[in-house]
């Protein structure tokens, strides 16, 4: 363990994006969670899970990283020593087992954990994160012989699924830089320009207005390329009779906002203004059918059920939405939290905070979709992610 002695306290919490009192509630939620599963030790590896305990953030976390809580002592970071200077400047715990990069690195955190007495405990993982390899498991349970690793891939969810009051102010600042980012992405797309000048506008403009990296980069398609689930922009030419589709998200200390909205460039036909007004009307039901109490399954069949009834159940191949925060790459949402989708019977509460997405894929060649990210509260739903639905351009 390596105690980073070189930096005032200051220096760290001055970065922080939430108070001592929030990230003090977070660990003890988060040890309620171990006891209630038996779990003595701990070991987070997705980056949203280990930011959301310690406020530590890098783009690096494509190498090999944990957090590791216990019930008796503060969590502790392993990370590359190249990113031991990030520990000290942007957690709020400041203790690291650093790895070189001749180490490797799983076996530097079971020595670790070792030294803390876990050989032989029951010890939990972020079985299902992308960031935890085969080959980074393997190796942790072969150095620790004896000991129980369980998957608590879910022990943060009810934690991270209501949001706090600061999250929410971040959320709604992601917002604020999302609509301007599609206002200059509206006005770029326009005969005679490109995809990459709408993606261009986008960026420029969000960014402008506050926005850190996304969470994903904003989906941008025009014409028959619409069709393509989560296509990026490709340079083709905008022309008249096109449709458009956007999607993308704002960010705010790692918080996301999300957005779709869908453009015809002139007028559109009959069969895409018939899809747009389910995806609206979807979108609506789906609004006025969320609050405190109803289940995510419920929520889904009220906005599938909208568009079944305009014929287009074919035509609706997604999930009805899925909840939004800390937002880290590859994507901005936090699907593994909550979903709203088909017999899902998790309670919606205060807090939550969801991006509705009904997009259709009516033919072959296109997709028409409009959402919004919508905050739970005591009453129904506010949405916080907006942006005039006008469809011709």
């Amino acid at each position: 363990m390596i105690a980073n002695h070189n930096l005032l306290p200051v220096d760290a919490i001055d970065q922080l994006p939430f108070t001592s009192a929030e990230f003090d509630m977070r660990l003890a939620s988060c040890r309620k969670a171990m006891n209630e599963r038996g779990i003595d030790y701990l070991v987070l590896s997705s980056p949203e899970n280990i930011y959301y305990i310690s406020g530590f953030i890098t783009k690096g976390y494509y190498v090999f990283q944990a957090l590791v809580v216990t019930h008796t002592s503060d969590p502790f970071l392993v990370v590359r020593r190249y990113e031991q200077v990030n520990v000290e400047r942007l957690s709020y715990y400041r203790d690291a087992t650093v790895w070189q990069d001749t180490d490797v690195p799983a076996e530097v955190l079971a020595r670790a954990m070792s030294d803390l007495g876990a050989l032989g405990k029951t010890v939990g993982v972020d079985a299902n994160s992308m960031f935890l390899t085969v080959s980074a498991y393997e190796t942790l349970r072969g150095a620790l012989p004896g000991t129980n690793f369980v998957n608590a891939s879910t022990i943060l969810e009810k934690c991270r699924a209501i949001k706090s009051s600061q999250e929410i102010a971040y959320i709604r600042r992601a917002a604020e830089a999302l609509t301007a980012g599609f206002k200059a992405a509206h006005e770029a797309a326009r005969p005679g320009r490109t995809e990459n000048d709408v993606a261009a506008a986008f960026h420029y403009a969000a960014i402008s207005a506050g926005s850190e990296y996304m969470g994903s980069a904003p989906y941008i398609a025009s014409g028959p390329r619409t069709a393509l689930p989560h296509a990026t922009w490709a340079g083709r030419g905008i022309e008249k009779g096109d449709l458009v589709i956007v999607e993308g998200s704002g960010n705010w200390k790692r918080y996301s906002a999300a957005l779709m909205r869908t453009w015809s460039i002139g007028k559109p036909s009959d069969s895409v203004r018939r899809a747009a007004d389910a995806s609206e009307a979807a979108l609506d039901a789906a609004l006025a059918a969320i609050r405190p109490g109803v289940t995510s399954g419920e929520v889904d069949a009220a906005c599938r059920g909208t568009v079944a009834r305009a014929g287009l159940a074919h035509a609706f191949l997604n999930r009805t939405g899925y909840s939004v925060g800390v937002g880290i790459c590859p994507g901005w949402g936090e699907g593994w939290v909550m979903d709203l989708k088909d017999g899902d019977p998790r309670v919606l509460h205060p807090g939550m905070v969801f991006h509705i997405v009904p997009v259709l894929f009516p033919e072959p060649n296109i997709s028409v979709g409009f959402s919004a990210t919508v905050l739970v509260t005591e009453t129904g739903a506010e949405i916080i992610s907006d942006y005039p639905r006008e469809m011709e351009c």
